[in-house]
C-alpha cells in the first residue's frame, strides 16, 4: 500500500486548543479493549530478541501545572503513595511470569510523572529495589533516567538515586523567568531551577538534561532569549526544548476559554523562538539531534530510550495508572484513573485499559513517523526491515515536502531542512493512512 493522498500542509498561526506533539502512532483514540485479547497472546509467546525497554509512572504532584494535561494526583497521603508503589510492583512481578517478559534483560529505564522526585528517599528505594528484585535489571542497563523537579529535590534523594543505578537525570525548567512560572502555579522559580543542577552534578549524574517549553503564557522574545543565555551557563549536558500546545483539558485552556489569559505567542514566534535557542545552543558547543533536543556530546547522550529503543519498534514494558507500552507490534495502554488502576492489581489482574494491534504498514509508518522526529530516515534501515524503498513508498508527501523546502532526498538519507524540523510535529499526520487523519489524537 502507497500514499494516495495527503493532507496539505497548514500549520495554524495561532496557538488554539488541540494536540499538537505526536507521540506515537496510530493515535490514541483509535486504540480499544477489543485489542486487548491480541496483546494478552502476546505476552504468552516465548521472550523473542527485541530490546526491552521499561517506563515506570508516578501520578503524584505537590501542584498541576497550569499547562499539564497528565493524569496526576497533588498532594496525595504517603500511604495512597505507598499503596500505588506496591501496586507497580505487584503489577511488575504479574508481567515478569510470562513468557513473554519472563528472563529479558532490561536495556533501558524510565521514571517518568507527575513528579517522581515527590516520593521520599523510602519510597524511592522501595519502588527501585522491589523492580530489581522482580525484573531482569542488572548492572549493565544502559540507560535509567529519572524525571526531577526543582524544589522536591534532595542531597539525599539525588544519592539514593545514583546509588540505585539511575545515571539520567532529567529536570523539568520550563523556562527561567520567575513571573511566568508563577503565573503558571508552578512552586519552583529559577532559583530552585540552578540549585537542583548542583544538586544533581554534585551527587554524580552521568547526564543532566534539562527541559524547557518555548511559547508559554506570558513569555517574551527577550524573556525567552535570557533563559537559553543562562542555561548555556549552567552547562547542562543535553537541553530538551518542546513548543508550548494548548490541550483540551489543562487549566490553561479553561482560562484561554474565559479570556482571561495572556495573549500566547503564535506558532511562527515559537519556532523562531526554538530556531534562535538551537542556534545560541551551536555556539556553545551543543548538537541538536531531534526536534527538541541538543546535546554536548551525540555519541554519548543520545536519549536511547526513544531514539534507540521505542522510536525503532523495541519492546516497552510500561507500569503504573494510565501508562503506555508496546509488545510484538501491539500497543496498550494502562487504566487511566487511580481507583480502577489499583482495584484492577488488587485484584489480580492486569490494569489494562485498551489496546491496538498494527498490521505491516502500520508498523512501517509508525517508525517513519516517529524516526522522523530525529530530521533523518536512513533508507538502508527501512529497506532491510521493511523491504521498501521509502522514497516510492512515500512519493508523494516526499516530494510535497521536498517541494515546500521542508526536506532534502538523498541517495542514502531522507533529511528534514531545519525549517521542516522545526516544523515536525505538523509534518508527520502526511505519512498517517487516510483513515486515521483527522481523527482525535487521544
Amino acid at each position: 500500500m502507497t500514499a494516495s493522498s495527503t493532507p496539505p500542509i497548514a500549520p495554524p498561526i495561532d496557538t488554539e486548543t488541540g494536540n499538537y506533539f505526536v507521540s506515537n502512532y496510530p493515535p490514541f483514540s483509535q486504540w480499544n479493549e477489543a485489542h486487548i485479547p491480541d496483546f494478552m497472546q502476546a505476552l504468552g509467546q516465548p521472550a523473542h530478541q527485541q530490546p526491552l525497554g521499561l517506563y515506570v509512572h508516578i501520578p503524584f504532584c505537590r501542584q498541576r501545572c497550569a499547562y499539564c494535561y497528565f493524569r496526576v494526583h497533588v498532594k496525595e497521603a504517603a500511604e495512597s503513595i505507598d499503596r500505588y508503589l506496591d501496586a507497580v510492583l505487584s503489577e511488575a512481578a504479574h508481567y515478569a511470569s510470562f513468557p513473554a517478559i519472563s528472563g529479558r534483560p532490561l536495556q533501558h529505564v524510565y521514571f517518568g510523572g507527575g513528579t517522581p522526585t515527590w516520593l521520599t528517599v523510602a519510597q524511592i528505594q522501595h519502588l527501585i529495589g522491589g523492580l530489581k528484585s522482580r525484573l531482569p535489571w542488572t548492572n549493565h542497563v544502559d540507560e535509567v533516567t529519572y524525571e526531577c523537579q526543582p524544589g522536591t529535590l534532595t542531597a539525599e534523594k539525588l544519592a539514593a538515586l545514583v546509588e540505585l543505578g539511575v545515571n539520567r537525570a532529567s529536570i523539568g525548567v520550563q523556562t527561567l523567568t520567575d513571573e511566568v512560572l508563577r503565573q503558571l502555579g508552578r512552586l519552583a522559580n529559577a532559583r530552585e531551577a540552578t540549585e537542583a543542577v548542583g544538586l544533581a552534578r554534585g551527587a554524580g549524574f552521568r547526564q543532566i538534561n534539562l527541559d524547557f517549553i518555548a511559547g508559554l503564557p506570558g513569555e517574551t522574545e527577550a524573556s525567552w532569549q535570557a533563559t537559553i543565555d543562562r542555561a548555556v551557563e549552567l552547562a547542562p549536558d543535553s537541553l530538551t526544548i518542546y513548543q508550548f500546545e494548548l490541550t483540551h483539558n489543562s487549566v490553561l485552556n479553561r482560562l484561554q476559554g474565559r479570556r482571561r489569559l495572556t495573549p500566547l505567542p503564535s506558532w511562527p514566534e515559537k519556532r523562531r523562538w526554538v530556531a534562535w535557542a538551537f542556534d545560541r545552543l551551536r555556539a556553545a558547543g551543543y548538537t541538536p539531534i531531534s526536534a527538541y533536543w541538543a546535546v554536548r556530546n551525540p555519541q554519548q547522550q543520545r536519549f536511547a530510550y526513544v531514539t534507540e529503543s521505542f522510536w525503532k519498534g523495541a519492546d516497552l514494558l510500561a507500569l503504573g495508572e494510565t501508562s503506555f507500552g508496546h509488545l510484538a507490534g501491539i500497543h496498550y495502554q494502562n487504566r487511566d484513573d487511580l481507583g480502577p488502576y489499583l482495584a484492577a492489581v488488587e485484584q489480580g489482574t492486569l490494569p489494562l485499559w485498551r489496546a491496538y494491534r498494527m498490521n505491516p504498514e502500520e508498523r512501517l509508518r509508525r517508525e517513519v513517523i516517529l524516526q522522523l522526529k530525529t530530521g533523518s530516515l536512513a533508507l538502508a534501515y527501512f529497506a532491510g526491515k521493511f523491504g521498501i524503498d521509502l522514497r516510492h513508498h512515500f512519493a508523494k508527501p516526499l516530494g510535497e515536502l521536498a517541494q515546500r523546502g521542508l526536506l532534502t532526498i538523498g541517495d542514502g538519507e531522507i533529511r528534514l531542512t531545519e525549517e521542516g524540523l522545526l516544523s515536525a510535529d505538523w509534518i508527520l499526520p502526511m505519512f498517517y493512512l487516510p483513515h486515521h487523519r483527522g481523527v482525535r489524537y487521544t
